[in-house]
């Protein structure tokens, strides 16, 4: 008996510890390179729904060093009259079990996302409102560039 619970002790010990390098060991997916918008649609507290199945949002994530990366997107405000054309920086973090990203573009929006089996991206993007502007609430998908 005396020697059954030091070997049983090494025995759990050694399965939690190849469990556990298992799971920390979960690999981050690369998302550097290009991206495209596939849809675009939002609800503005003034202008109301918004909703443009042709967007053109281009993202390239240029950088990414483990879970953190870092890019720029451009697209054109086609719910702004005359429409504007818009490029900005972003940085981003990936969650650690690889599924969700949480991101920031560096002027004004933050985005909640998820990869999709399919390695597409569904991002759903916060503005409150600041610098005077009204707040909206929005959601993209995008796809990699082909």
């Amino acid at each position: 008996m005396k020697r059954l619970i030091p070997a049983l002790v090494l025995c759990v010990t050694v399965l939690f510890v190849f469990a556990g390098s298992s799971l920390a060991e979960t690999s981050m997916p690369d998302l550097t390179g290009k991206w495209t918008s596939k849809n675009y649609a939002h609800h503005h507290e003034k202008t109301g729904f918004f909703s443009n199945k042709e967007a053109d949002g281009k993202w390239t994530i240029k950088e990414q060093q483990g879970r953190f990366f870092s890019g720029e997107r451009s697209y054109t405000k086609k719910a702004t009259k005359p429409a504007k054309s818009v490029t900005e920086g972003f940085s981003g973090v990936i969650s650690r079990d690889g599924t969700r990203l949480y991101l920031v573009d560096h002027d004004e929006d933050i985005l909640l996302g998820e990869i999709l089996p399919d390695g597409s991206i569904e991002l759903i993007m916060i503005n409150d409102g600041d610098k005077n502007q009204h707040s909206k609430i929005g959601l993209l998908e995008l796809e990699r560039a082909k």
